[in-house]
Parts: structure tokens; sequence; C-alpha cells
């Protein structure tokens, strides 16, 4: 019975390509679950560098296999889950924020992962740094989506390059 693994050297490598080595201090002990509790078509990061993906994100929907991360939806729903530990690692309460942000939704009718695009890149920078987290997780997903189907958005490299830790505290006085 599957019960969680530590990532296969496929799945470090694409945390590589999009954290650099910011995720360096987790990767070691960070495991890959199935979903099973709740909305099972959903993933969910928790804390101690735990995900789960739901089964369909597995090749041959067997999750002692790696994740296909050639699907541009399935790369931008982990890299989702993989930003959330890294806002971890940045010191961000993320469970208590993203549950917080899920009833709200939920009772306001609004949705958590809204955010207003731009096509500036210096604006999205200041739009990331300044969203909730489930707003940066999409705005996370949406750039690696469009990195793996071959067409990322220029936009969103300044986020690119602070999330990988390429870009000095001193460049965002300037965004």
């Amino acid at each position: 019975m599957f019960l969680s693994r530590t990532l296969l050297e496929s799945e470090r490598a694409f945390a590589r390509r999009f954290f650099a080595h910011t995720l360096d201090a987790l990767l070691p002990r960070m495991r890959l679950y199935v979903r099973r509790v709740g909305d099972t078509r959903r993933a969910l990061s928790l804390n101690g560098g735990r995900i789960s993906m739901p089964r369909a994100c597995f090749e041959h929907s067997d999750p002692r296999q790696g994740l296909r991360l050639s699907h541009p939806y399935i790369a931008g729903v982990f890299a989702h889950e993989l930003l959330h530990q890294w806002q971890r690692l940045q010191g961000h309460a993320v469970t208590r924020q993203a549950a917080w942000l899920q009833v709200k939704a939920v009772c306001l009718r609004t949705d958590p992962y809204a955010y207003a695009g731009c096509d500036d890149q210096a604006e999205a920078l200041q739009s990331f740094l300044s969203a909730q987290v489930e707003q940066q997780g999409q705005m996370w997903q949406d750039y690696v989506s469009g990195c793996i189907a071959g067409h990322a958005d220029p936009v969103f490299a300044g986020v690119a390059e602070w999330v990988a830790g390429q870009m000095p505290e001193t460049a965002i006085t300037r965004v």
C-alpha cells in the first residue's frame, strides 16, 4: 500500500529548474503523497515538505511512478504546491492563510486564486510580492504551465528570478 515517497530525481530536477537552490534545505526530506481525503481532484501542500497530488497526476495513475511533468497543467499544479513550500521557507504561515482564504471564498463566493494580469515585468513582480499566498501560487502555476507548454509569459521573468533567489533584495526598491 502506497503511503508516501521521496521525490524522484526527475521531480527534484523540475524543482531545481524553477526554484534553483531555494528549496535545497527542504528537498531531501520532501514527501509526495496521493490525495485520498477531501477533494481528491485537488493538490495540497502541508508543513514539513508534504505535498499530496491527485492520482491522475502520476504516470499510469500510479503514485509510485513519477509525476507527469511534461503535461503543462500537472507541472503547473506541482509548481504551485512547491511554491507553498517555498513560501514556508520564507516565513509565511501558508496553511493558516490558505485555510482562511478558502473559508472566506466559500462565504463570500470569491476566487482566492484570481489576480489581475499586467504587461509590465516590474508591475508583475510588485503584484506577486503584495499578493496573498494563493494568488502567488496561481501566478507561479500560470508561469510554469506556460514554460512547459513552450510559451512562457515574459512578464513573469522578474517573478521567476525572485523565486529562484537570483534577484537581489535591493532590486525590489526600484519596483
